[in-house]
């Protein structure tokens, strides 16, 4: 899993062994250093939720997303579009959540 931060923009971009995990709801983590300042750790989990929710703070956050969308992903692999969530702030714009499975993954594993 690879979580990428950008102005107000969360993407995280995965393979497809990773997709397979989340559809069989084991919760992806991971964490990432910013020196000896702190670490940042993630999740990635499935829901039956009809939505996608961010949860958390700024050391320990939380994606969770739709169980039916990730289906749907998955069903129109390789795919260089993937699930886009626009998830409002609290007196501030809308963190845009982008979600993708590796494109590159996608096609070496169809040749």
């Amino acid at each position: 899993m690879r979580v990428q931060l950008e102005n107000d923009t969360i993407r995280v971009r995965i393979d497809e062994d990773e997709l397979a995990e989340l559809l069989d709801n084991v919760a992806l983590m991971g964490s990432t250093a910013f020196g000896r300042a702190f670490t940042m750790r993630y999740a990635i989990d499935a829901t039956n939720s009809p939505a996608c929710v961010l949860d958390g703070n700024a050391h320990e956050w939380r994606l969770e997303v739709p169980l039916a969308h990730l289906a749907e992903l998955k069903a129109r692999l390789p795919a260089k579009e993937g699930l886009v969530y626009d998830i409002p702030g609290n007196d501030t714009v809308a963190t845009t959540v982008v979600l993708d499975v590796d494109i590159k993954d996608s096609l070496k594993r169809r040749r």
